[in-house]
């Protein structure tokens, strides 16, 4: 028979070659990344026992010395990768001519228990150093003394202020002992601590020394080995074995591994615990440096945002809401209008109902931004919020898209993927330029919302839902079911609630507090001082019609935050926004009149506006025009303005 120890651990063989390397089709498959599929293997030859290397890219070492092809001797280390082996037969395994070889020396001739013994140990000791937890290593430290000993059961505790702390408990067969503090003999335990020696008992039930202990008696305690855990403070704890039905079980030998392998694994003990002590210790520390840095900065934050808004906005917003008696927090929906109040004044009504939501509006309008107000406040607050642009889904995956797939369903699926629908159960289902959807799949969607039934593509299972929708468009879908554009069934079933967003253009008084809000956002989101703003930039921005409504008015700003160097000024506004007028063209692009047509042009837009702004009063558009009430009405009947005075 041929026994290989790989870390300690004995594997037999019957029959040669052993191969050994990563594949698991080898002998000897070991989990070694710096090892080659096929490493090495062991055969036999004329001279004896051979390692031959596989052509590996790591090499094969015996005895720390690289081998191609090594003929091995009893007790000789071989080396791959990470990985320890030795390799023993059997006496009648070797070769006529390494018998005679044997012959001629004693001392080679025959190992000794106690040389085997010593080789145990140090493998033992290798298996134990490679434990990366101390849970790990306590089991390990256990499980190796009982193996070592070949005792019955093991016991390793410490000794606290309070006692003895068991650390692991085992049997033979490797498994965990329940309550062991009743299953020792406190007495002998004690007196391997007090004194640092080790405590050696052939018949504890007939020593002398443990007459009076009641557990030794109890317990029916044969064969006890308990040595302590010594450390350079002295004692820090003990290794206690047993065998509860032999007598004489250890001798002196086991008396010197055993104590050999608890220094080590003292050391290997203090090791650990002062490792782990000081991972918690830095990972603690790593932690404490991101929650104060992330503190730090929602502190800078919510500083300047309390420092403009509190006084401001939300003072206004908190009064309209008083006046209109809304219930809930809408602060992200910025809008002190008219037309606005009247937005969230419906939506009040109708948020805490399971009604579904259509939600109409030019582009730019914030149709998302109420969508998200309609789940938060809502009772489907606590399930998540599922937003989608049917206009962006291709046609050919918008079905799987909405509602799963199944592994196999077509080719490229090779796993069940949940729907949209899925994803939302239990919230919301935002469904952006519902207009866009496929005629076909209007009617799945159709059942879907009326029966809360569903099955993925390619499936055959009924999946339940329960989805709250809020639908959006650009498009009128009244106009598109007439046309047969959009089913005018599921057009009434999404259109539980219809909110109409207004354009920028009708709700213009809503303009300086929007930029107030934009521009505090990108400050805090750039982490930079708030710049001083010219009163005629917020003049300007209201007398702009904004035909990309609130979207626009971002970026306009967003391209403000860019460009200032302190202070936000009329002159950095884009062209169209200085004048008024959305198709003005830059100075690179002029009409065939030239300078004057554009300057004139601009001229009387600027002026028709203003007049439209102060409904026909001269005295108001001459002062915020910066002209006398002469110069203004030269003007307008120099351009023929008709405005109603």
């Amino acid at each position: 028979m041929i026994r290989v120890f790989v870390d300690g651990q004995e594997r037999s063989f019957a029959a040669l070659p052993i191969t050994i390397g990563r594949d698991m089709d080898n002998d000897i498959p070991l989990d070694d990344t710096k090892l080659s599929r096929r490493h090495c293997r062991i055969v036999r030859s004329a001279d004896g026992f051979v390692l031959e290397d596989m052509e590996s890219s790591n090499g094969s070492y015996v005895n720390g010395e690289r081998a191609g092809e090594q003929v091995l001797a009893a007790g000789d280390t071989i080396t791959i990768g990470t990985t320890s082996l030795q390799v023993e037969w059997d006496a009648d395994l070797e070769t006529p001519k390494r018998r005679k070889n044997a012959d001629s020396s004693a001392a080679v001739r025959e190992l000794t228990e106690e040389n085997r013994g010593l080789r145990r140990l140090v493998n033992l000791t290798k298996a134990v150093a490679s434990a990366n937890d101390e849970d790990t290593l306590l089991r390990l430290i256990l499980d190796s003394a009982i193996e070592l000993t070949g005792s019955e059961q093991g016991y390793l505790f410490l000794v606290t202020l309070h006692g003895l702390d068991f650390k692991a408990a085992r049997d033979s067969s490797g498994r965990d002992i329940e309550s062991p503090q009743e299953r020792i003999s406190h007495s002998i335990a004690s007196e391997a601590v007090d004194s640092g020696r080790a405590v050696l008992t052939e018949d504890a039930g007939g020593d002398a020394r443990f007459a009076g202990g009641r557990s030794v008696a109890y317990l029916r305690l044969r064969s006890v080995l308990c040595v302590p855990l010594k450390v350079q403070d002295g004692p820090i704890g003990a290794l206690y074995l047993e065998n509860g039905d032999i007598t004489a079980q250890f001798d002196a030998t086991d008396v010197t591994l055993v104590t050999s392998f608890c220094d080590f694994v003292a050391l290997a003990l203090a090791k650990t615990r002062s490792l782990e002590a000081l991972q918690k210790r830095e990972e603690q520390l790593r932690r404490s440096r991101e929650r104060i840095g992330r503190l730090n900065a929602r502190l800078k934050k919510i500083l300047q945002r309390q420092t403009r808004e509190l006084a401001g906005v939300r003072a206004d917003l908190d009064v309209s809401r008083h006046e209109l008696g809304i219930r809930y927090d809408y602060s992200a929906i910025v809008g002190q209008s008219p037309a606005m109040r009247g937005v969230l004044s419906l939506l009040d009504r109708v948020v805490e109902s399971e009604l579904p939501v259509l939600v109409t509006g030019e582009s730019g309008t914030g149709k998302e931004l109420m969508a998200r107000a309609v789940h938060y406040n809502g009772r489907q607050r606590d399930g998540r919020l599922v937003a989608v642009n049917c206009a962006a889904i291709p046609a050919d995956l918008i079905e799987a898209e909405f509602f799963g797939r199944e592994a196999g369903a077509f080719t490229g699926a090779d796993q069940t993927v949940p729907g949209l629908f899925e994803e939302a159960n239990g919230g919301t289902l935002f469904l952006d330029e519902i207009g866009a959807t496929p005629l076909d799949l209007q009617a799945k969607l159709l059942r879907v919302l009326e029966t809360g039934e569903l099955r993925r593509l390619g499936g055959t299972e009924t999946i339940q839902v329960k989805v709250r929708t809020v639908a959006a468009s650009n498009a009128d879908l009244r106009a598109l079911t007439r046309t047969s554009g959009f089913r005018e069934d599921l057009f009434y079933r999404i259109a539980g609630v219809e909110i109409t967003l207004p354009p920028l253009r009708e709700r213009l008084d809503d303009v300086p507090s929007l930029f107030e809000h934009f521009l505090d956002s990108f400050c805090a989101e750039q982490e930079v001082d708030r710049p001083e703003v010219d009163a005629e930039v917020i003049d300007r921005l209201q007398a702009y019609p904004w035909p990309g409504n609130v979207r626009e008015l971002r970026n306009e700003i967003e391209r403000l935050m860019a460009l200032h160097r302190g202070v936000i000024t009329p002159d950095l506004l884009s062209l169209a926004v200085y004048s008024g007028d959305p198709e003005a063209v830059p100075p690179t692009q002029l009409p065939e009149g030239g300078l004057k047509e554009l300057v004139e042009s601009l001229e009387r837009r600027v002026i028709t506006d203003t007049l439209k702004r102060v409904a026909g009063n001269k005295t108001r558009a001459a002062a915020l025009l910066s002209l006398s009430r002469l110069g203004l009405r030269k003007k307008i009947e120099r351009y023929g303005i008709q405005y109603e005075d």
